[in-house]
């Protein structure tokens, strides 16, 4: 029996450690093909050993410092104390946040459950693992496709591994046939379970004008530390022109946001490309948010209602009545790398955490 035990610790073990090189060549490819495309310049000998003593304080050695080279080639600001993202990504976000709860706890289907004091986007149906429900009352695929035929735009998007704006869907449906030609049931069928329909949120005028063809969010991320919440970066999300999508992944661009409301001058892609406007012409340095105060509010008291999970990226929208909305929130796989282009090394906080762990 001993043998046996020793032999599933041993594989397991051994399968932690293939998986960890496996994502550490992910990493690497996928920086050395930014700073390839950014074409950053190496950074200097002087740097390069303030970096490796900054992290040798944390007892982390052979740390990449192309990281460093990225953001700092594009945002100009040097700094050793930036975060690479496979450390991120293999050891501080798992170490931080219960993977057990994910993905169930995230599913947008029970967002309304697991935050009911926070305003959400009303939702018109839902599928929950092939099952439709309206008001928390089970239906059929009948009466869910009646629901949803009401000539008005709509949000079709999955409610389970949906991060980067995948399968997201704007539409209208008259008479059970969508705008794009294609019937309501087959639409469905594409999405198979999982996924949820609901009202377009008619955002705040000052976002809106950003973008007018995307929802534009703010993303937030917020730290639990004991007895409170730290926010680490707040940045905007912005979608291209036509877009219906703000992120990242599709090509959106990000700013960041200072407490008082105020952005920074330049916004980001996640190529590294710099942007001091948007592409309806609004210069960021021109724009300060006068509710900033109140989002701040929301996700601290939405961060105290979520405490297996230490570190968290929450979407919020701003409705046209300046009431704060909750998109969705990220656990697992949330990205950095708009918030360190934009508001530079947010993350070292984190680093005394995983000392402490390690």
């Amino acid at each position: 029996m001993k043998i046996i035990y020793f032999i599933i610790y041993l594989s397991l073990k051994i399968y932690k450690k293939t998986t960890k090189i496996s994502h550490n060549i992910t990493w690497k490819n996928k920086i050395k093909k930014l700073i390839k495309t950014k074409g950053a310049k190496k950074l200097t000998n002087t740097q390069v050993a303030e970096i490796n003593t900054y992290y040798n304080k944390y007892k982390l050695k052979g740390i990449s410092t192309q990281w460093h080279q990225f953001y700092y080639g594009c945002n100009q600001f040097f700094s050793p104390k930036y975060m690479p993202e496979n450390l991120f990504y293999i050891d501080i976000e798992p170490r931080l946040n219960q993977k057990i709860y994910f993905p169930s706890l995230t599913d947008k289907n029970i967002l309304d459950k697991r935050f009911p004091n926070v305003k959400q986007p009303e939702t018109i149906i839902k599928n929950i693992n092939g099952f439709f429900y309206s008001n928390d009352e089970l239906i059929d695929e009948r009466k869910a496709l009646s629901l949803c035929d009401t000539g008005n735009e709509l949000v079709i998007k999955p409610t389970v591994d949906s991060g980067g704006g995948k399968n997201i869907l704007l539409f209208n449906c008259k008479d059970g046939v969508v705008d794009s030609g294609q019937k309501l049931r087959t639409v469905f069928k594409d999405y198979g379970k999982d996924f949820i329909v609901q009202k377009i949120v008619q955002q705040h005028e000052q976002l809106k004008a950003l973008n007018p063809t995307s929802l534009n969010t703010i993303r937030i991320m917020t730290y639990l530390n004991e007895n409170k919440v730290d926010v680490l970066s707040t940045i905007v999300r912005i979608g291209r022109k036509g877009s219906s999508t703000d992120n990242a992944t599709t090509g959106g661009i990000s700013c960041g946001i200072q407490k008082n409301g105020q952005f920074n001058t330049m916004g980001y892609q996640l190529s590294g490309e710099s942007f001091r406007a948007t592409d309806s012409g609004i210069k960021f340095e021109d724009v300060k948010l006068n509710f900033m105060s109140k989002v701040l509010e929301t996700v601290n008291e939405l961060h105290q209602e979520a405490p297996f999970f230490k570190i968290i990226s929450w979407d919020l929208a701003i409705d046209k009545d300046e009431n704060v909305v909750l998109i969705e929130y990220n656990v697992m796989g949330q990205g950095i790398n708009s918030h360190q282009l934009n508001n530079g090394p947010v993350l070292s906080p984190l680093l005394k955490i995983l000392e402490s762990q390690l």
